[in-house]
């Protein structure tokens, strides 16, 4: 616990309902970083939490054929035959694995086999609190977390 990171989940990502529940256990705001899957906005904007917005998997192909089709681009001529695809209706989802989940905190001291299940809270629209560098105070940052109603709460 060198480092003395803390790290729980709230159960949504709503920027006023975070901020007042650690408010209210007088947890110091300007050390805590919130990762969440929603899109940046106003609320996050302004608010006091330094909040890191990721990037949400494509749900589909956004260079979608209908956009170049006709403007005399390779693409027109219907495509190269590659064996083994099997035609137009192939996308990048493709190839993708599908019960592979992102990897959003990785960059954090958090051992790998703990990182799926706050990733998983991200996908799940949920936000992830963290309090790098709590140090000797890790515990009680740890206790102010839990009260605040964050969930799987953990200390590294």
């Amino acid at each position: 616990m060198a480092e003395g990171l803390v790290v729980g989940i709230f159960p949504q990502s709503d920027p006023k309902a975070l901020a007042s529940a650690l408010s209210a256990q007088q947890i110091d705001l300007s050390k805590v970083k919130v990762v969440s899957g929603g899109p940046a906005s106003d609320e996050t904007d302004s608010s006091p939490l330094e909040f890191i917005d990721v990037a949400t998997d494509m749900e589909s192909n956004s260079l979608s054929d209908d956009m170049t089709h006709g403007m005399g681009i390779m693409g027109d001529s219907g495509g190269t035959s590659v064996p083994g695809i099997g035609g137009h209706q192939q996308s990048l989802e493709s190839f993708t694995h599908r019960d592979a989940t992102s990897r959003y905190l990785m960059g954090f001291a958090i051992p790998p086999d703990e990182v799926d299940n706050f990733d998983e809270a991200i996908a799940g629209g949920r936000a992830v609190v963290l309090y790098p560098g709590a140090g000797a105070d890790a515990q009680a940052v740890a206790t102010a977390f839990r009260a605040a109603g964050l969930r799987n709460v953990r200390s590294y």
